[in-house]
C-alpha cells in the first residue's frame, strides 16, 4: 500500500491506500496503533483487487496534532470527502470500537456505501447507560490486562518481524503526541453532537455486528441494527480482530458478494 497526507485545517490526515474494488474504509478505535497495521492481518487475507483506505485519526498514528478544537463530526466530514475522491462505486466500511461513530457520521456523507461491518462498534448506550449485568462489570476489571492480551495475540498471528515492527511503529507514534494532544482527541470525542441524537444506521445499508457473546443484546438494540442487519459472536475481548483476523476478512467478502 502507498501513504498520503492531507492537509486540512484541523491538521494533517495521513492514511494508507491501495486502488480497487470494493473500497474498504477501515476505521480504527482510539489510541496509538496505526490503522493500517491494526488490520493488516484482515487486509492481508482478502483478494488484491480490494481498495483499501486507511486513515490514522488526528493526534494518533502518522497524521499530525490538531490545529484546533474540533469534533468527530468536523474529523468525518474530512474523512468522508477523501474517500470520495477515490471515486469508488462500492464502499464497505470496517469499523472498531469508536470508528463505528466515525462511520455513523460519514454514512451519509460518502458515495455509494453500501455496507458497515463492526467490529463492537461504540454503541451510545456503552457510553451514557452502560448495561449493569454481571458479565459487563466482570469484564471491566480486566481491563488492566488488555495489553498483555493484545501483544499474545499479535504474536500468534504476525511473524516475528511484523511484530517487532508493530510495536515499534506504536512507540514512535505514542512519542509525537503529549498529554495537551490525547486531551484534545478525548474533547472531540466527549463534545460530538452524535451522544444528543437518536441517528440510527439506514435500512439500505447491509451490516454486520462482530461482538463477544455477552454484547449481543446490546447490538440487536443499537443504532447499528437495521431491518438489514445482523449479529455475529466472535472473539473473548474486544480486539477481536486481533484474534480472528480470517473470519473477518470471510465475514467482508460475504458481505462484497452479498452487497
Amino acid at each position: 500500500m502507498q501513504r498520503k497526507d492531507v492537509e486540512t485545517e484541523l491538521g494533517k490526515i495521513n492514511f494508507a491506500y491501495q486502488e480497487g474494488e470494493p473500497l474498504l474504509v477501515c476505521l480504527n478505535g482510539f489510541g496509538s496503533f496505526d490503522t493500517a497495521q491494526s488490520f493488516f492481518k484482515i487486509i492481508d487475507s482478502l483478494p488484491e483487487s480490494y481498495g483499501i483506505f486507511a486513515a490514522d485519526y488526528l493526534n494518533s498514528g502518522f497524521s499530525s496534532k490538531s490545529l484546533k478544537s474540533y469534533t468527530i463530526a468536523d474529523e468525518a466530514n474530512k474523512l468522508a470527502s477523501i474517500i470520495n475522491s477515490f471515486k469508488a462505486k462500492r464502499v464497505i466500511i470496517l469499523a472498531h470500537s469508536i470508528g463505528g461513530v466515525y462511520a455513523m457520521q460519514m454514512k451519509d456523507k460518502i458515495n455509494n456505501l453500501k455496507a458497515f461491518v463492526g467490529i463492537e462498534p461504540t454503541t451510545r448506550e456503552i457510553i451514557l447507560n452502560p448495561p449493569k449485568e454481571s458479565a459487563y462489570i466482570e469484564k471491566s476489571k480486566n481491563m488492566d490486562k488488555l495489553e498483555e492480551q493484545i501483544r499474545a495475540d499479535l504474536s500468534k498471528i504476525l511473524t516475528p518481524e511484523e511484530n517487532e515492527n508493530f510495536w515499534n511503529t506504536t512507540e514512535q507514534n505514542v512519542q509525537k503526541f503529549d498529554e495537551k494532544d490525547n486531551q484534545n482527541a478525548q474533547a472531540a470525542l466527549e463534545n460530538d453532537p452524535y451522544w444528543k441524537d437518536d441517528t440510527k444506521l439506514d435500512n439500505d445499508i447491509l451490516s454486520v455486528l462482530i461482538t463477544e457473546n455477552y454484547r449481543q443484546k446490546e447490538y440487536k438494540r443499537s443504532e447499528y441494527a437495521s431491518k438489514n442487519s445482523k449479529v455475529v459472536s466472535l472473539g473473548t475481548y474486544h480486539y477481536i480482530h486481533f484474534e480472528y483476523p480470517r473470519e473477518i476478512a470471510r465475514i467482508v467478502k460475504d458481505v462484497a458478494e452479498l452487497e
